[in-house]
């Protein structure tokens, strides 16, 4: 008789590739943009003309879960979609997400220019990070990796976000056919196959976007990576503690307070940048399920804040919503819950917990 460590292999043996398909074409015309609209802002915020809503308004993602990966493809027409700090509050998450087009294209500004993928390229996001984009009609394939399964492969972990990848690197060419034949042979795929091949598309991802370069505002020019990287894991590692500024990284780290401004100028400054990462973490801990119990003093603190009542004020003003209504689920109530039963929306549920 076969025990239970050898029945379960043969179950992911047998088992598909998780698989969720959501339309909007069954949904009466008039309420078809607000379906949308309901269902997508489990990540981006869309607003369209009158004339896209109410004329053969079409959407639908076609989404595939690789073990912790999932790979999507969506379909819609021209609209307007935003990252803001309050969606970020709703939705938690620390994913980067990588994007490819298969017709269409996707626009947006910088303070200097207007950009948008290059034909055949790959734009890059970090779910972390605000964005604001215009699309006209279009199909495209994401492919969305947690933090957690990608950040330590990256030479340059905080600087990926709306990356613009040429289509000509060979690199990228490798990339977008790896992920163009993830989404071919995914009905084909078992569940154990899913979960052998994510690592190594993480890794894919790790070494196109290690050994790409690309025009990147955000991206540092002229520094040492190893020193970046380094002060970066070092605060990362010291948020909690009330005096960590530049004097005291410097002190710690072997790094002049000179070199520290000049490393994280296109950030704001070090200051800057530890509130962000602070804010960031205390985001993610009032998410977490796990942390219900700790108090929002306690949380405070590990943010660097002496107290409970300065940090809500500091959190509601970054993310337009109070460190209890994060953690209450307040800010993601849904509002509109037209026909929603009856529609596919697995993968808004598998775009909250991926996780390695």
């Amino acid at each position: 008789m076969a025990n239970t460590q050898d029945s379960e292999p043969a179950g992911l043996d047998k088992t598909g590739v998780p698989h969720a398909r959501f339309s909007v074409d069954s949904v009466l015309e008039r309420d078809r943009f607000d379906v949308w609209r309901d269902s997508i802002s489990c990540i981006f915020e869309v607003e369209a003309s009158s004339d896209v809503r109410n004329t053969d308004f079409h959407a639908e993602i076609d989404a595939n879960m690789f073990g912790p990966i999932m790979l999507a493809r969506t379909e819609t027409t021209a609209q307007r979609w935003s990252r803001t700090p309050s969606l970020m509050a709703k939705d938690g998450m620390d994913h980067y997400m990588i994007q490819l087009y298969e017709y269409g294209n996707t626009h947006w500004d910088t303070n200097s220019e207007s950009l948008k993928c290059p034909e055949r390229g790959l734009i890059v996001y970090d779910l972390t990070q605000a964005a604001d984009l215009k699309t006209k009609d279009f199909a495209n394939l994401s492919l969305i990796i947690p933090r957690d399964l990608l950040e330590d492969q990256l030479s340059s972990s905080d600087d990926q976000h709306m990356r613009v990848l040429d289509g000509a690197e060979p690199m990228v060419q490798l990339f977008r056919e790896h992920i163009m034949s993830l989404r071919s042979l995914a009905t084909q795929m078992t569940t154990r196959q899913a979960l052998e091949v994510a690592p190594s598309t993480a890794g894919l991802a790790a070494a196109c976007l290690n050994g790409v370069e690309s025009e990147n505002p955000n991206q540092q020019r002229g520094v040492s990576v190893a020193q970046m990287t380094l002060v970066r894991r070092f605060i990362e590692a010291n948020l909690s503690e009330l005096d960590l500024t530049a004097d005291w990284i410097a002190k710690r780290t072997g790094i002049s307070r000179s070199k520290l401004y000049v490393l994280f100028e296109s950030y704001g400054g070090v200051s800057t940048f530890i509130r962000d990462r602070r804010m960031r973490q205390a985001l993610l801990t009032l998410v977490d399920q796990r942390n219900q119990t700790r108090s929002i003093y306690d949380v405070a603190l590990q943010a660097g804040y002496a107290s409970d009542s300065t940090f809500s004020r500091a959190f509601r003003s970054r993310f337009g919503a109070s460190p209890n209504e994060v953690r209450n689920g307040v800010a993601m109530d849904r509002m509109n819950e037209v026909n929603r039963e009856s529609l596919d929306r697995r993968y808004e549920g598998w775009l909250q917990h991926l996780s390695v």
